[in-house]
């Protein structure tokens, strides 16, 4: 067997301390391969260690998690965007009435009968 093949059984061996005959010769007799065991018992060994904390939240931290409001809800969207551009809009607003403004104007002279 190649180390390629031997390095990608090495995490169970290391686990469960349980190999072939085949991968077992081969660590003893590679010692690059033989390190590579050596790294994963090293980090078993470290994960081995590790506990857990249960840390409890902060008073509030709940409530203030569910008074933020749903983003997923269309008018909430479309709330936002018209704030944050709300200038552009209003501009908008002001050419429009502008146009309509100068339109009416231009149909009232237009709709004058000519004086003679």
């Amino acid at each position: 067997m190649s180390c390629h093949e031997i390095r990608a059984q090495l995490p169970a061996y290391a686990t469960r301390g349980d190999a072939p005959l085949s991968v077992r010769r081969h660590v003893a007799r590679c010692a690059a391969c033989a390190a590579e065991l050596a790294r994963y018992e090293e980090l078993r060994d470290a994960l081995g260690g590790l506990t857990t904390h249960v840390v409890e939240p902060p008073p509030g931290l709940a409530r203030a998690l569910a008074d933020i409001p749903a983003r997923d809800r269309r008018i909430d969207h479309v709330r936002t965007h018209v704030v944050r551009n709300r200038k552009a809009y209003a501009g908008g607003v002001v050419i429009a009435l502008a146009g309509a403004g100068a339109t009416a104007l231009w149909r009232a002279r237009v709709r004058r009968p000519a004086a003679a």
